[in-house]
C-alpha cells in the first residue's frame, strides 16, 4: 500500500448540511492509506450551518485519517470549485477524486478504484484520463418522492443513459460518474471551463477526448447519493439541465443526443398536424403516452412497487417538459447557479 499514488478528493458544496459528515464519514473510514489521501471541500458561502459542521469534524479528526482542507468559493460554481481545490492541491498529487457531499462510499472504494484504474493504465496503449463509477440509492431508506425519482432517473427514458446509467463492467465513455481524473490530463486541458455554471464535467470531459485522452466507467465499486427528493426539485433539475445543455452543445455540438431533442420534434409535428387539419394528429402523443406508460411497468416491475406505475410516467412527462423549456430558455438567457438542491 506504500506504493500507491497521493489522492486529492474535492467535494464542492453548498447548504449539505444534512449530508456532508456523513459523506466526510465515509472518506475518512477507507482503506486507502490516509497518509496518501487529502480531501478539499470547497464551500460556496453556504450559511445553513455546513461551514461550521466541516470546521467542527475537522477539529476531531483522529490519528489516521486523512488531511482535509476547507476552501472557500465565492461564487458557489462548480467547476470554480473544483478549479480552486486544483489549484491547492500538493505537488505530489497524481489523481482527483471528483464527487459530491451527498454521497456515501463502500470502505474500499478509493483502493478498488485507485487499483483498477493503475491495472488498465498499464495495460493499454493509449493515455487513460479518467475513470468514472456507478451511482446507486442512498443505503437508507428513502421517501417516496425520493423513490420515484430514483427509479426514473435510471429508466433509458430519464437520465438512464448517461450519468445515471446502470452498467456492467469497464467500457469506454464519455460520460463518467464522479470519475478520478489523473492530474496531468487535467493539466494538459487547463481544468473546468468556470464559465460553466453546470455541465462543467461533460465539457471538461470533451476537451479531453478531443486532446486524446480516453475516459472509462466501471462497476467495481459503486457511489451511494442522495438525488432530488421533492417534486420541486425535480422540476428545477429538468429545467437547469436543458437550461445548460445548450451552453455544452455551442462548445461541442456532437454533445447534443437527438433523444433529447425529440420532445420539441414530437410537440411540433403534433402542432403541425392539428393546424393542417390531418385527423390522425392524435397518433404522435398516444405513442409518447403508450412509451412512457410502458416504462411505468418496467420500473413497477423492477422496485416491485406499484406507485412506479403511475409516478414514473408523471415524473417523465414532467421531465422531458421542463428540459425542454429549459433547452429553448438557454438560448436567450446567460444563467445563475442551480437551485435544485436548495429547499426554498
Amino acid at each position: 500500500m506504500s506504493t500507491m499514488p497521493y489522492i486529492a478528493t474535492v467535494i464542492p458544496t453548498f447548504h449539505e448540511k444534512d449530508f456532508i459528515e456523513k459523506c466526510l464519514k465515509s472518506l475518512c473510514n477507507q482503506t486507502y492509506p490516509a497518509s496518501k489521501h487529502h480531501i478539499y471541500v470547497v464551500d460556496g458561502n453556504s450559511s445553513d450551518g455546513t461551514p461550521e459542521i466541516i470546521k467542527d469534524f475537522i477539529s476531531k479528526l483522529e490519528d489516521g485519517m486523512p488531511k482535509i482542507t476547507l476552501l472557500n468559493n465565492p461564487n458557489r460554481y462548480v467547476s470554480q470549485a473544483r478549479n480552486i481545490a486544483f489549484e491547492k492541491i500538493s505537488e505530489n498529487t497524481e489523481y482527483i477524486f471528483e464527487t459530491v457531499a451527498h454521497a456515501t462510499f463502500p470502505i474500499d472504494h478509493i483502493e478498488v478504484r485507485i487499483e483498477e484504474f493503475l491495472e488498465l493504465q498499464n495495460s493499454s496503449e493509449n493515455k487513460i484520463a479518467a475513470v468514472g463509477t456507478i451511482l446507486k440509492p442512498p443505503e437508507e431508506k428513502m421517501p417516496f418522492m425520493a423513490n420515484l425519482i430514483e427509479a426514473t432517473l435510471a429508466n433509458p427514458l430519464g437520465s438512464g443513459r448517461g450519468a445515471y446509467a446502470q452498467f456492467k463492467g469497464l467500457q469506454k465513455t464519455r460520460i463518467p460518474p464522479l470519475a478520478i481524473y489523473r492530474v496531468d490530463a487535467l493539466k494538459s486541458v487547463d481544468g473546468y471551463d468556470d464559465s460553466l455554471i453546470t455541465a462543467q464535467d461533460s465539457e471538461l470531459n470533451m476537451r479531453l477526448i478531443k486532446n486524446g485522452w480516453e475516459i472509462w466507467r466501471s462497476d467495481i465499486s459503486c457511489i451511494h447519493v442522495t438525488k432530488r427528493q421533492t417534486f420541486l426539485q425535480w422540476l428545477r433539475f429538468g429545467h437547469r439541465n436543458g437550461f445548460w445543455r445548450v451552453k455544452l452543445v455551442r462548445i461541442h455540438p456532437t454533445r447534443m443526443p437527438l433523444g433529447e431533442i425529440a420532445p420539441w420534434f414530437g410537440f411540433l409535428l403534433t402542432l403541425s398536424l392539428f393546424l393542417s387539419g390531418i385527423k390522425l394528429w392524435w397518433i404522435p402523443p398516444a405513442m409518447y403516452l403508450f412509451v412512457i406508460l410502458l416504462a411505468g411497468i418496467i420500473e413497477t416491475f423492477r422496485w416491485k412497487k406499484g406507485t412506479m406505475l403511475i409516478g414514473v410516467p408523471i415524473l417523465l412527462f414532467m421531465l422531458h417538459t421542463t428540459f425542454s423549456i429549459g433547452f429553448l430558455h438557454g438560448f436567450f438567457v446567460k444563467g445563475k447557479a442551480p437551485k435544485d438542491r436548495v429547499q426554498i
